[in-house]
């Protein structure tokens, strides 16, 4: 018999892309899941599109009559009804392949020793027009070696996390659900990056399974809780993470030299992709980094010249 998976599908002002992320999983070809809808107090009649699915004997409805405040909450909550041997966070903006829930179980029965699968993601507008594939950012190790379909460990997978968040959408990735509930669950102390604080989590308990084929679709429009938010405040909650996994899991050496330098390197980044409002928040984001250990300086450089390095890297 089929393994349950349970689909925690996350809702909250999005009715235009509501009915295509919804119908994406009620119609999977594995049929055997649970569809656990969390819509968070909408206000833009998603409520009542929802409603449509109540009839449907594997899709409980939770339709919130007061906000929590946070895409982690919502999930948490969703996630404490699931019975499924396997957890898919599926939110309202993105959507999938008709195959995604049977081949990321198709994994998971090949490669027992992974606690986490994931697949590429493509990158997609407002209007569903194809930008390109989170493959295509990740750092030139990573592209090596999941070219195929690959097991990566956890300890490969703490250093591709301590460089960048290389499985960026919850949606195309499944978590056995003992797992989920061992690391207490998506952490509520983060807004914009309780995910790579998760997996970062995982990584110190299992191994994560990679496949190459595009399963999911990622959404990029204004309202990602990304764009939304200040470079500080993003840049704070991505040291904070990475400092806190440092000490909780007492990391030390090597791989405590790799977080940190990773820290540096993302700071880095943001001067690439955001270099006006970079520059205009250079102070404060000195004034934040330099909070957490006076050896800032020495990593952010380490870091920085590894992410010079990839760039150049990349356009050989």
């Amino acid at each position: 018999m089929e393994d349950l998976v349970s689909v925690v599908f996350t809702s909250y002002n999005h009715i235009e892309y509501l009915e295509q992320a919804l119908d994406s999983i009620v119609n999977q070809t594995y049929r055997q899941i649970e569809v656990i809808v969390v819509d968070d107090c909408s206000t833009d009649g998603s409520q009542e599109v929802l409603k449509r699915y109540g009839s449907r004997s594997n899709v409980q409805l939770h339709l919130l009559e007061k906000n929590t405040g946070s895409y982690v909450k919502a999930s948490n909550y969703g996630a404490s009804y699931a019975k499924g041997k396997y957890i898919l966070f599926a939110q309202c903006d993105d959507y999938c392949e008709p195959i995604q829930i049977a081949r990321l179980v198709a994994a998971f029965n090949q490669h027992l020793n992974a606690g986490v699968v994931f697949s590429r993601s493509k990158l997609v507008d407002e209007h569903g027009t194809i930008l390109t594939d989170d493959f295509e950012g990740r750092e030139k190790r990573f592209r090596e070696q999941c070219a195929t379909d690959a097991l990566i460990t956890g300890a490969e997978m703490r250093a591709y996390l301590s460089y960048s968040c290389v499985i960026p959408n919850l949606s195309a990735a499944m978590v056995r659900r003992d797992l989920y509930e061992k690391v207490g669950g998506l952490s509520d102390r983060y807004r914009m990056a309780a995910d790579w604080a998760f997996w970062l989590d995982l990584a110190e308990l299992t191994n994560f399974f990679y496949i190459t084929e595009p399963l999911n679709y990622f959404r990029q429009h204004a309202t990602t809780i990304r764009s939304k938010t200040k470079i500080v405040t993003q840049v704070a909650e991505i040291y904070t993470i990475f400092y806190d996994h440092i000490n909780r899991y007492k990391l030390a050496g090597r791989e405590k030299s790799i977080m940190k330098r990773g820290a540096g390197a993302i700071w880095g980044w943001y001067a690439i992709d955001s270099p006006k409002a970079w520059w205009s928040n250079l102070p404060t984001l000195m004034k934040v980094t330099f909070g957490f250990e006076k050896m800032n300086l020495y990593y952010l450089s380490l870091g920085c010249v590894a992410l010079l390095r990839e760039k150049l890297a990349k356009s050989r």
